[in-house]
Formats: structure tokens, sequence, C-alpha cells
């Protein structure tokens, strides 16, 4: 599994605390019964670049891309957990990541930027409270 989506997963559960995001980051969609590895000096630097703070209209696209990826995840995750083998988990795995880095681009973000915006969230009260808020709404009707 892709390190960075299993990170982002994690980094926006534990910073908004909502049981509906606990899985929403293009997060680990390996079965529970694979061991997690420990994160890498990397993983625990990229966690301390957040970048500038986030805009309402990014933390509005920010909402949507976790609305679609907890979707995906959702979808993903049985299948992969009973995949035949091997090779049809790790199939099932790329596949569904590279779902959810779509999701998050096509709501007008990079992936490292939706990495930026959830590392906020856990340090920044407000920000976390406007997510919440946002994750709550109604999600917004499709042209």
């Amino acid at each position: 599994m892709n390190p960075r989506l299993h990170r982002v997963g994690a980094a926006v559960a534990v910073a908004l605390g909502v049981g509906m995001l606990a899985p929403m980051a293009l997060a680990q969609t390996q079965p529970a019964a694979q061991p997690q590895q420990a994160p890498s000096q990397n993983q625990a630097a990229a966690h301390t670049n957040t970048g500038p703070a986030p805009t309402d209209a990014e933390l509005q696209h920010f909402a949507q891309a976790a609305r679609e990826v907890e979707t995906i995840k959702q979808t993903a995750q049985p299948q992969i957990a009973q995949a035949k083998s091997a090779g049809d988990r790790t199939k099932l795995q790329k596949s569904a990541e590279q779902e959810m880095e779509a999701a998050v681009r096509s709501n007008d973000l990079s992936v490292q930027r939706y990495e930026q915006i959830a590392m906020v969230a856990q340090t920044d009260s407000k920000v976390r409270t406007k997510l919440i808020k946002l994750m709550q709404q109604p999600k917004p009707p499709t042209s």
C-alpha cells in the first residue's frame, strides 16, 4: 500500500475524530490482518509540512474529496478482504488508491495539499471545527 495514502487517512481520522471520517482518507485499504509498517523519518517529516492555512474554498474541496474517498474506501475494503489471492488484493488496492487520488484531484486539490489540510486540522481547532461542519452538511448535488 502506498504509505502516503495511509498517512493521509490516519492523519484525517485523528484530526477530525468523527466516526464517519475515520477511514476517510486516502487511507488504508488493506485488510486488518496485514501488518502495518512503522512510519519512516520521511513520513514524519511530511507530517510537519502543513503549508499555508487552508482557504474556505480549500476546506470545502477537502470535505467533498473526503466524502468521495470514504465512499471509495467503503466499497473497496470488502472486495480487498475477499480477494482470492495476494495478486488480486494488490490489484484491488492499487485501483482503489488510484480512484482515491482521482477523487482528491477532481476536487481541485493535490494529494499533497489534501495531506497538508489534514495536518492543519490536527493542530488547529478552528480549522477542525470548520471541517466537521462541512462534513456534516448534506452532499451537494452533482451536475
